[in-house]
């Protein structure tokens, strides 16, 4: 398969903010931390896949009522995903089976990947520096941004695969984000 690489578009964080408010309707009764708008959609300047990634911010005690109720609204929650302190949730209208590739049928919302994750958890300090560090520095952006694109130009076998492909550069910006060894082989381990 391949995976699509759209240059940025601005109407990416226009179709986040209505994601975001109709999440806050589906979490009317949950007390979430934040909705936020993460992963390369995110990132003025950068090529990315049309998918969003967003993250909801909830604390421990209220992780159970915060995957009921996107689950009440007809989203399917995949679990973690090998991925602790983070539960991957795939949007209505959107079989089990279709792959988070960029590759969607038009006349359905924009793809997305809407994950619940802990306060204080690894999933969610890797979101926020790959968009910190992405946002600030250009060299990088432009790096991550050709290695997107190198991977996009060959068939993969899954979107696993194009993570996989991502791997070292990844790690190359959550370095520079200060993250230490320990941490790093986490993300080495979640992405084989």
């Amino acid at each position: 398969m391949k995976v699509v690489i759209e240059p940025h578009n601005p109407a990416w964080e226009a179709e986040f903010a209505r994601v975001r408010d109709d999440l806050h309707k589906i979490l009317k009764d949950v007390p979430v931390l934040s909705i936020e708008h993460v992963g390369s959609t995110s990132i003025p300047g950068l090529s990315a896949k049309p998918v969003l990634d967003i993250d909801i911010v909830v604390t421990p005690n209220t992780l159970a009522a915060t995957r009921d109720a996107p689950i009440a609204a007809g989203y399917v929650d995949f679990g973690e995903m090998g991925v602790p302190g983070r539960v991957a949730f795939r949007q209505p209208g959107h079989e089990h089976s279709q792959a988070a590739t960029g590759l969607i049928d038009k006349s359905k919302a924009m793809r997305r990947n809407t994950y619940v994750v802990l306060e204080g958890s690894a999933a969610l300090k890797n979101h926020r520096d790959l968009k910190r560090v992405l946002t600030q520095d250009v060299e990088l952006r432009k790096e991550y941004g050709d290695v997107k694109q190198q991977l996009a130009t060959r068939e993969v076998q899954d979107v696993d695969e194009y993570c996989r492909g991502k791997n070292d550069i990844l790690l190359k910006i959550l370095k520079g984000a200060g993250w230490n060894e320990e941490e790093l082989e986490e993300v080495r381990k979640a992405n084989k």
